[in-house]
């Protein structure tokens, strides 16, 4: 309940803030849903900039914090009484979609599906909330903790812009990680209520439902909800973002241009992707105008959108010599990577997708051609790319079984099923900007990464105009109405039910029936953490491999697999001894490892032997550990060797 209350009064102050910049910028809409929304972008975005000079000031502390906060709420303070009476009337407009709207059993399934993962949200996270564990919530635990935010460089993602991971540093910094998620989850509705405020208010109030109903209902948008990720923002800022910038094409009214700008800005704040629909609709001002004032209007778009996310990429930029680290290496090069990381990186990226990657070594003797459209980007491949992300999830995301990949990380079937629709009728102007955005933004996905969760900020994009496809589907025919409405309500009971499987477990905890320690409790990742907490001094420094997930070690540690950094230099490492005083001389004094990931120790390669080695020498010396936290081995670093 603490969390819930911390994350409402944070959120308040955002609203408030963001309410005040906007009219202080002069770019506050008419309309209360538009100002509400960009309001709680433009809020967060100040506040987690100030909670960034907090933390790199060292001052990343709950009484600094709750400081901070409360000037924030002071400064917006002049904006409560629009911001309540907008809270209102939401409120009323929610309630009569419930109960009096043609559409409210969407309405009704929409609710739902967020209440549900609500209950995810409050749950402690799980061991299937890997990157949140690995890296948004485990930097934050980290930053929280040492009360400043420095590089963490074992980690590259922990260079990335970082905006939400300010709040999930807040709620640490406060003792209330429980709240860390509810920001996640509280920028789901953002991105579902900003879908159907786009379909409204472009469209069509109807193809707004449907819209709305059609982005809930996929799988993956729906497990974000419930996990300490980061997608979220970065699709709440980027259908805004196209919402004001087809605004500006039909009204052309310039503040709608810079609004947009500082959405889309703010997106990429929370995450490098929204640098993609940066460049298009940038790319799309000058299309449009195609003089020298869309020159300069292109310009300018780029201008302010780099203005409200560039201090992350500045600061990525003071720490490692390079904006966007790690990528772009071979421009910008970068502390602690290297070529050969970056091309291991590649390689990894390139591996999501239909159809099988050759090994590296052999895809780098190809033709430079050949090895171009090889693996998932064979042209038969990239031609069919819709129909297998459609029908076959596992390929398109991290190793998961069949179920997984479908309750978690698939697009479902609708999207699929509603966008050749769109091809029966005459679209209207903003369905056809919509899928003139989406096609290079899905392009470069294609090209760069075929991972689903990647796709999400783009296809959400269109999800107004796939919900304008059902809307002129029950216009036209009787049969398609009735085709569509079933297809529909069918694929809505079985998303919920696909949603239960993985949040009906998490009820208990989430609801606070549950401790968070006996709810976790079996969990083998969380048994071997607090093994570790408890068999070590508050000193220990643990090495982890092939295993990142540190976010339920209380005590330091790094990520020691030789792909991470250059943290260990493992090409001076010619022995166990050698092996042993790496580890000495960045401070390392456990070891953790993972087995079912990591070789098996008696089998061969140069690390798994040293590590044997140093077991067999003494210099590791085996931690007594529960059945409970197989199949991670602990081992302690000792100072000298030993006959064993």
């Amino acid at each position: 309940m603490v969390g819930v209350l911390i994350y409402i009064a944070v959120a308040l102050t955002a609203f408030m803030l963001g309410t005040q910049a906007l009219r202080l910028a002069r770019l506050s809409p008419d309309d209360d849903a538009e100002r509400g929304l960009a309001a709680m972008v433009a809020g967060h975005g100040i506040i987690g900039l100030l909670i960034l000079g907090l933390g790199l000031a060292g001052l990343l502390t709950w009484w600094a914090l709750a400081h901070l906060l409360l000037l924030s709420a002071l400064a917006g303070l002049r904006s409560l009484d629009d911001c309540l009476r907008s809270i209102a009337r939401a409120g009323a407009l929610l309630w009569w979609d419930l109960s009096r709207s043609p559409l409210r059993a969407a309405w009704w399934a929409v609710t739902i599906i967020v209440i549900v993962q609500l209950f995810a949200a409050l749950a402690p996270p799980l061991p299937m909330d890997y990157d949140g564990l690995a890296e948004h919530l485990a930097m934050a635990k980290v930053w929280a903790r040492d009360q400043r935010i420095h590089p963490l460089w074992y980690d590259h993602h922990s260079q990335f812009p970082a905006t939400l991971q300010m709040f999930y540093a807040a709620a640490h910094a406060f003792g209330v990680p429980g709240a860390a998620k509810l920001f996640h989850w509280g920028f789901g509705v953002m991105a579902i209520l900003a879908t159907a405020l786009a379909g409204r208010r472009l469209i069509a109030p109807a193809a707004g439902a449907w819209g709305a109903l059609i982005v809930a209902t996929t799988p993956g948008f729906a497990w974000l909800m419930g996990v300490g990720y980061v997608d979220l923002p970065a699709i709440t800022c980027g259908v805004l973002g196209l919402l004001f910038f087809a605004r500006w094409l039909r009204e052309d009214h310039d503040w709608l241009l810079w609004l947009s700008a500082a959405m889309v800005g703010a997106g990429a704040g929370y995450k490098m992707q929204g640098l993609a629909l940066l460049g298009v609709l940038a790319a799309a001002t000058l299309i449009a105008r195609r003089n020298w004032r869309g020159v300069k209007l292109g310009a300018a778009y780029v201008g302010v959108a780099l203005l409200v996310c560039g201090p992350w990429y500045v600061k990525s930029y003071v720490w490692t010599g390079n904006p966007v680290y790690p990528f772009a290496y071979e421009i910008f090069g970068g502390k602690m990577w290297s070529a050969e990381r970056a091309a291991r990186y590649r390689y990894s990226q390139r591996g999501y997708g239909k159809g099988e990657l050759p090994p590296r070594d052999e895809l780098e003797q190809m033709p430079a051609l050949k090895a171009a459209f090889s693996g998932p980007r064979e042209p038969l491949n990239l031609l069919l790319a819709p129909l297998s992300l459609t029908i076959d999830a596992p390929a398109f995301t991290v190793p998961l079984g069949p179920l997984g990949a479908w309750a978690t990380d698939s697009i479902g079937p609708m999207w699929l099923a509603l966008l050749p629709l769109l091809l029966l009728f005459r679209r209207p102007p903003p369905v056809r900007w919509m899928l003139w955005v989406l096609l290079p933004l899905y392009l470069w996905w294609l090209w760069s990464m075929q991972l689903t969760r990647y796709l999400l900020p783009s296809l959400v994009l269109v999800a107004p105009a796939a919900g304008w496809a059902a809307v002129e589907a029950e216009r036209h025919s009787p049969v398609l109405s009735t085709v569509v409405r079933g297809a529909m309500a069918v694929w809505t009971v079985l998303a919920l039910g696909l949603m239960l499987l993985y949040v009906g477990p998490q009820i208990p905890a989430g609801l606070g029936l549950v401790p968070p320690d006996d709810y976790l409790s079996g969990q083998p990742l969380y048994e071997a953490s607090e093994q570790i907490n408890s068999m070590t001094p508050a000193d220990a420094k643990v090495a982890l491999y092939e295993e990142p997930r540190g976010y339920y070690l209380d005590r330091d540690y790094l990520w020691a697999d030789p792909g991470h950094s250059a943290l260990i230099a493992y090409e001076r490492v010619d022995s166990a001894e050698d092996l042993a005083n790496e580890w000495r001389r960045i401070g390392v004094t456990h070891v953790m490892i993972n087995a079912a990931r990591f070789p098996d120790l008696r089998g061969g390669g140069r690390l798994v032997r040293h590590i044997r080695e140093a077991v067999e020498a003494g210099l590791l010396e085996p931690m007594e550990t529960t059945a409970a936290a197989r199949p991670y081995l602990l081992f302690e670093l000792t100072e000298t060797s030993g006959s064993r």
